[in-house]
């Protein structure tokens, strides 16, 4: 069962082009040439992250579980997520 820390999350995400949403405290949007590709939101509670909401997140972000998770930890970087959306035939 895997767990993440969301503060960690949230400080990786935005390393990797995810835009933090104003007047929202966790929500998230990726852009790509200007073109909304995903966006994501956590709770407020500042908890770990279960294996539900990375299921969830990884959905909204449109990746794997398995990636998001490496996305997340930064073992994977913007350019593999401009990728794995490439594959998906999402851009």
């Amino acid at each position: 069962m895997a767990s993440l820390n969301s503060k960690k999350v949230h400080q990786n995400i935005t390393k990797k082009g995810f835009e933090k949403v104003n007047g929202h405290h966790n929500f998230f949007e990726f852009y790509h040439d200007g073109k909304l590709i995903a966006s994501t939101k956590t709770s407020h509670n500042g908890q770990d992250l279960t294996d539900y909401l990375i299921s969830a997140m990884s959905r909204q972000c449109k990746m794997r579980k398995d990636f998001f998770i490496e996305f997340a930890k930064c073992t994977k970087s913007k350019s593999d997520y401009i990728q794995e959306l490439k594959d998906q035939g999402l851009l």
